[in-house]
């Protein structure tokens, strides 16, 4: 077998990622002819064919499905030795990739990362804003920031907790057109919104300061993965929905929200820093980590 360019793996890579020639061309300002060549070369190598192109689509066959993971932890690496190279100046540099759902964005980051890289010029940051789970192992990402209520499970990531989030139920202030409930069992069956993480269902565990507890069912009117969409629905009126109390701050002083069963609350949330491992961390994604660890909790906490 001919030995492969390791170039090639870079721009299969890009392709894959790309979902074509012309937008890999574009995004690292390579022709797509080389690009076309460069895979046939790479195919060629392995005796394999990779992909399946037509002048309106490309995608992997299964062989380029199981080689493109492989050179996703190629190129991974490839990373981490070039950052960890750059690790050894004095100042923080490099790019740190970080994903985490739209909505820790508007409670928080929007907020503290603009000052964070204002005092790190030599850091760039990748942030993907996304509801569904990523594998930040298989997708390259250095840094995850998960909601959870239960523990994270994973034998290959470390969890870094750094907030406990107070959750709340709140609901437009016209959508209890009778009064607002008063006990948890008033709420059951109600209109509800329910976001649809790992760990979620259509009930809320309710907590009262005198040690009761209460289990209310809801209708899901709105199934969604993402919590400003949900919250946006409640301020229309269209039912309850339990949100983390930084996330409707704003809305409930102006009241444009208002608490649903005032006192009774919901367990708290959990947010944590997920990332691979201290191996081979760089001083930009250090730096990072340290300044969220230590930022997050007073956006978070109460």
């Amino acid at each position: 077998m001919a030995m492969i360019d390791l170039n090639d793996l870079y721009y299969f890579s890009v392709v894959v990622e790309k979902r074509g020639f012309s937008a890999a061309a574009e995004a690292i300002g390579v022709p797509k002819g080389t690009l076309s060549k460069r895979l046939r070369a790479l195919e060629q190598a392995l005796g394999l064919r990779l992909a399946n192109r037509t002048t309106r689509k490309f995608s992997l066959t299964e062989a380029g499905t199981d080689f493109h993971a492989h050179c996703l932890r190629v190129m991974n690496e490839v990373r981490n030795a070039e950052q960890a190279a750059q690790a050894r100046l004095s100042e923080p540099v490099g790019r740190v990739r970080v994903t985490c759902a739209t909505g820790i964005v508007r409670m928080a980051l929007d907020e503290l990362l603009p000052p964070f890289l204002a005092a790190h010029p030599k850091i760039d940051l990748d942030l993907l804003t996304s509801s569904r789970y990523v594998d930040i192992v298989e997708e390259g990402y250095d840094i995850a920031l998960r909601s959870h209520t239960e523990p994270l499970q994973s034998s290959t990531l470390i969890a870094r907790p750094v907030a406990q989030t107070r959750v709340v139920l709140v609901a437009g202030p016209m959508f209890f057109a009778h009064g607002p409930p008063a006990e948890p069992y008033e709420l059951e069956g109600v209109a509800g919104m329910q976001l649809t993480r790992r760990d979620s269902g259509s009930t809320w565990l309710l907590h009262a300061s005198d040690g009761r507890t209460a289990t209310v069912s809801y209708h899901p009117r709105i199934r969604c993965n993402d919590a400003p969409i949900a919250k946006l629905a409640a301020r229309a009126g269209l039912g309850v929905v339990a949100l983390p109390a930084p996330m409707c701050k704003a809305e409930l002083t102006d009241g444009r929200l208002v608490r649903v069963l005032p006192d009774w609350h919901i367990p708290r949330g959990t947010l944590s820093l997920v990332f691979p491992s201290q191996r081979g961390m760089t001083q930009a994604m250090r730096a990072l980590l340290d300044y969220l660890a230590e930022a997050l909790p007073a956006f978070l906490n109460d």
